[in-house]
């Protein structure tokens, strides 16, 4: 892996989904100029307006997620890191020694004396499954620790300083967060949250509250001194505090509309919208003890009703801000039909220039990749265009879709040109010249029943043109295969 993946502004705070910082600041450089106007209007933790600023361009960033926007302007704002270690002593004075005091105490004794949330966490595939329905924020966390996170941050919320200061202290305070409750598991290197959703393992370890907090605060001093650095004196401006010449704008707000800018004022877009992972069940616990709410109604994710309909008016919002002749980057990373077919239209109507696909591959694969063979393990960008002029091109002819007939024998001719291929060598190879054309079918079912399966001696399976097990999920019980009459044509290798 990489050592330039791990800078120090992107491993103070845990967040879901960051791209490469470097592919993202590549992007920006090839895109902008110094000076020019870039949006990312699915911000998330910020990467893009970071990268951004220290290239030398203004920012403007937007996300509904209240954490994502309270992670990135705390990322972004300078701050005096003395005044961040004169405040930590202060608050060290006055709640060390009553935290380490409950580690000594009988633990089924301990009751929490200071306030803390009960907001009752989601039930879904990001949350708590059914059989944990009504779990609240405060379940996650042991009697003993509950009580000192409470009182740590109440001393927090009451300690004398100024409102930056606070911020950041309430950044280390969140950032530390999951490694107070019973989601760390004992036998696991790190003090890293483990999985994407709620889970309390059988063995868990009750960290110390106020170790934790403490070493996460050393690694938000160095993220602060690091920004300081690279950013310098970055200006923010905010609905409450409106400026024109910022260097860097921030809204908490919907991708849906971006009212508060001109037309045509935008020079480069990067937006990264979610395809796997449903943010705002994830960020409930920082929400809830930041006091944020989360607008779940509104919040674009796949395989809700509207998803389409949002991602078009997002898209059609950014074609509208974009200066005409330039460039909007997509990220995406989903192999579902469905998805895909949903987000290729609401890319057509926004009468954008296709331009191309490139692959984006990640240094560090996420929780998922790693876990599951059918995960894409990169992600592909897809840059569109203005028109010159600033019109909308005229649509042209839609193709017919990629029927599984036609699917299955690219694959066969991509199988025998170069041999047995995992599901992802077969996708990035595929996909993106088929990214313009509706898909009737989908590839993992074009392989189940049209080729063979070997786990051989890597850590993924193969899949080639001899006999094998047709399901690698199935194992002993795999359906027999079914074998389609194969036209003569000569399949056209997209793949070349």
């Amino acid at each position: 892996m990489s050592d330039r993946y791990f800078q120090s502004r992107y491993r103070a705070h845990k967040y879901w989904g960051r791209r490469p910082w470097y592919a993202v600041r590549a992007l920006i450089e090839r895109h902008s100029a110094p000076g020019e106007v870039v949006l990312d209007s699915f911000c998330g933790s910020g990467t893009t307006l970071v990268e951004a600023l220290a290239t030398g361009r203004r920012a403007v960033g937007v996300d509904l997620n209240p954490m994502a926007e309270f992670i990135t302007r705390v990322t972004v704002t300078p701050a005096d890191t003395r005044a961040l270690e004169r405040a930590f002593t202060r608050l060290r004075d006055r709640v060390e020694g009553d935290i380490h005091a409950l580690y000594a105490q009988d633990p089924d004794t301990i009751t929490p004396r200071h306030w803390y949330p009960t907001d009752v966490l989601p039930v879904s595939r990001f949350g708590v499954m059914l059989k944990d329905a009504g779990m609240t924020v405060a379940d996650l966390f042991s009697p003993r620790n509950l009580a000192a996170t409470a009182l740590l941050w109440d001393a927090i919320q009451c300690l004398e300083c100024g409102p930056t200061t606070r911020d950041l202290l309430r950044f280390s305070f969140t950032a530390a967060l999951a490694q107070f409750t019973k989601m760390i598991r004992t036998k696991k290197d790190g003090t890293g949250w483990w999985v994407n959703a709620y889970r309390i393992p059988r063995s868990y370890r009750e960290n110390n509250v106020w170790h934790s907090f403490e070493n996460k605060l050393r690694v938000v001093v160095r993220m602060k001194e690091e920004t300081n650095a690279l950013l310098g004196p970055v200006s923010i401006a905010t609905p409450d505090a409106p400026d024109p010449d910022a260097s860097c704008t921030l809204r908490l707000g919907s991708a849906t509309d971006l009212s508060f800018l001109p037309d045509e004022s935008v020079d480069y877009i990067f937006i990264d919208p979610p395809w796997a992972i449903k943010y705002f069940d994830l960020s409930v616990l920082w929400c809830a003890w930041m006091g944020f709410s989360l607008e779940f109604d509104r919040e674009i994710f796949p395989w809700q009703e509207e998803f389409r309909q949002d991602m078009e008016r997002s898209l059609r919002e950014c074609a509208r801000v974009l200066r005409p002749g330039r460039t909007l980057t997509l990220n995406f990373a989903t192999r579902y039909t469905g998805v895909l077919n949903e987000w290729r239209d609401a890319v057509e109507a926004t009468g954008l220039d296709w331009i191309g696909i490139e692959p984006l591959q990640q240094d560090q694969l996420s929780f998922v990749q790693r876990q599951h063979e059918t995960a894409l393990k990169g992600n592909y960008l897809l840059h569109l265009r203005k028109h010159a002029t600033g019109q909308a091109v005229a649509p042209v002819e839609t193709p017919p879709p990629v029927t599984a007939e036609e699917m299955e024998r690219m694959v066969r001719a991509l199988l025998e040109e170069r041999g047995p291929l995992t599901y992802d060598d077969i996708f990035q190879a595929l996909y993106p010249a088929l990214a313009r054309r509706h898909l009737a079918c989908d590839l993992y079912s074009v392989l189940l029943y049209g080729f063979g399966y070997h786990n051989g001696d890597s850590e993924e399976g193969l899949w080639s043109l001899e006999e094998g097990n047709a399901d690698p999920r199935l194992s002993h019980t795999a359906p027999p295969r079914l074998r389609r009459s194969h036209d003569t044509a000569e399949p056209c290798l997209p793949f070349d």
